[in-house]
């Protein structure tokens, strides 16, 4: 599913489920929480899957973001889909703090 941020396009791939309209909203926020430490995002591209049968930790979250340079990368696996998504998130920021 590809939508847009501002400028910012959107990539988000689910393996093993479908995305909802609430999972989506919750990308943006996410998205929107960066965007407040760093204005150069071009795009974001997330992979979404539940791997595993442990449920503390089958919510699995790959987060790439485009910048100008190197690219900047993170993961996060909890129990659910939002704080995967902040875990993720927060790795991001403080790539930027570096």
């Amino acid at each position: 599913m590809e939508s847009t941020v501002d400028t910012i396009k959107i990539d988000l791939q689910t393996v093993g489920f479908d995305s909802s309209p609430q999972l989506a909203e919750q990308v943006k926020s996410e998205l929107n929480r960066l965007l407040r430490f760093r204005k150069d995002i071009v795009a974001a591209d997330f992979y979404l899957s539940e791997d595993g049968s442990n449920p503390q930790t089958n919510k699995l979250v790959r987060w790439r973001l485009g910048v100008p340079g190197n690219d900047l990368f993170a993961e996060a696996r909890t129990a659910s889909w939002s704080s995967s998504l902040r875990e993720a998130g927060e790795k991001l920021r403080r790539q930027f703090v570096d």
